[in-house]
């Protein structure tokens, strides 16, 4: 699985991530990420410097517009009878693979970004 998710890592950004900081703010990112609203919460309450940080909320931030415009796109499915709930099951097995990726990633101090749009947003 490792072969299959480094396609995704960003290695530039991953090498300058200090393993300090990693085991420090890792339970930062993962809270991040699975209650993207606190996409704020690892540059905080993290190092202000810290590239960990500073990746994982960008990458967060990313993971809530994601989450909120697929949900519009499902719910707009969600109103063909037997075509949306096909849909809306294999949009939510792919929002949970995606985040269960996501959750590995910042775990062991990796730079997984979402493809197309991971590298289109960094506010923090």
């Amino acid at each position: 699985m490792d072969n299959f998710l480094e396609q995704f890592n960003d290695i530039n950004t991953e090498q300058t991530f200090v393993q300090n900081e990693v085991q420090k703010h890792k339970a930062l990112a993962i809270l991040a990420y699975i209650f993207p609203f606190l996409c704020w919460l690892p540059t905080v309450a993290g190092d202000k410097n810290s590239t960990y940080c500073k990746f994982h909320g960008n990458q967060s931030l990313t993971w809530l517009i994601t989450l909120f415009i697929v949900n519009i796109v499902r719910f707009i499915l969600g109103k063909i009878p037997v075509l949306g709930l096909l849909c809306s099951v294999v949009i939510s097995l792919a929002l949970f693979a995606v985040l269960l990726v996501y959750l590995y990633g910042a775990y062991k101090g990796k730079a997984y970004r979402m493809p197309f749009i991971g590298s289109l947003l960094n506010v923090f």
